[in-house]
């Protein structure tokens, strides 16, 4: 849409009262596209339908022309359209949602609007009863007006799994296999058995395409298995799956789970996943694992009440050293720090 004002819009703008009221489009990251009216009723605007919601609003919004990032907030229902409810504020739906705001005339939306963003949202805010959500916004300026530098440091600088070319690249969640699609060899994936990946991964160790329907894959560690021309080795996987065994409080409890590499810390820094009750969808960071209890601890507590037999996938920690990046997960040449940096012990001594 052009961002040129009509004829129409502009006598809708000068007139006493003016007809002057919003319209927001809301793009999830999933491509989810929600559409609400904050004119008091349904809009027909832009070959859409704009549903009404008293609680949409934008506010203290602002576009300059000197090159400042544009910023401001929106309030709207945080269960917008019924299509999200509270619930989904906590669980980050809406981070990264891209926001775009319309001003229309709401006698006449056939006048055309005056588009505003789109904005990117960077914080959320919401009341106690988590029913209105307030989205910090940055115009598309702002990530072109960010200094973006990575500094010399002795630790990693690299997320543990993150996928980009150099960095750490370890298969954490590999995606599930495909089917009549083309691997390379070093592709990880993982097979699911009636929704049970046997806490395994399985390598690409001859390149191909796979077939239209599923082979029985063998989870054997180092088996290997044809699917089409393809040919997959079975591998121990990082992700592990576990079930909430006892409970002392939603920040504490002990798992029953399976991973003969565990020592105590072998899961403190990593992330859970739950895969079932209140919390499923959600992640929590672990603060510490005892290995000869299953005992796990989580920085904080879990959003909602964790219960026994709830379910979960646990991630190992990383402490961003050489030695464990080397030893626990063979994995150096991706190492994203400088471990031989001469540090403050080296320049205190430096004048004996």
């Amino acid at each position: 849409m052009s961002r040129l004002t009509s004829a129409g819009l502009k006598a809708a703008m000068s007139a006493t009262p003016h007809t002057l009221g919003w319209l927001g489009q809301f793009v999830f990251l999933d491509g989810t596209t929600i559409r609400v009216s904050g004119t008091g009723q349904d809009q027909s605007f832009n070959s859409h339908t704009w549903t009404a919601d008293k609680s949409f609003k934008g506010s203290t919004l602002k576009f300059t022309g000197d090159g400042s990032v544009p910023d401001g907030e929106v309030t709207a229902p945080a269960a917008i359209s019924d299509a999200y409810d509270a619930e989904d504020v906590y669980a980050g739906t809406f981070e990264g949602m891209e926001i775009t705001l319309f001003v229309v005339s709401f006698d006449s939306p056939s006048d055309g609007g005056m588009q505003l963003g789109p904005y990117t949202v960077s914080e959320i805010n919401y009341d106690d009863r988590g029913k209105i959500a307030v989205f910090e916004v940055r115009g598309i300026l702002q990530r072109a007006k960010e200094i973006t530098v990575e500094e010399l440091s002795v630790a990693c600088r690299s997320d543990l799994g993150d996928p980009r070319p150099g960095f750490c690249t370890l298969p954490l969640y590999p995606n599930n296999v495909a089917r009549s699609t083309a691997y390379a060899v070093g592709d990880y994936v993982r097979v699911s058995d009636a929704g049970n990946y046997h806490n395994r991964m399985f390598r690409c160790t001859t390149a191909g395409t796979t077939a239209s329907s599923a082979p029985s894959y063998n989870y054997t560690v180092a088996a290997t298995t044809t699917d089409g021309t393809a040919v997959f080795t079975a591998a121990e996987a990082w992700v592990r799956s576990g079930v909430v065994a006892t409970h002392t409080d939603d920040g504490d409890f002990t798992a029953t789970l399976t991973e003969s590499r565990a020592v105590d810390g072998w899961f403190t820094n990593g992330v859970i996943k739950w895969t079932s009750g209140q919390n499923i969808g959600l992640y929590n960071q672990v603060r510490a694992w005892t290995q000869s209890t299953s005992r796990i601890q989580l920085w904080g507590a879990a959003r909602w009440p964790v219960a026994v037999n709830d379910t979960f996938e646990i991630v190992p920690g990383c402490d961003k050293t050489f030695t464990m990046c080397r030893d626990r997960f063979a994995n150096s040449i991706n190492f994203r720090g400088e471990n031989l940096l001469p540090g403050l012990a080296f320049l205190i001594g430096a004048g004996k």
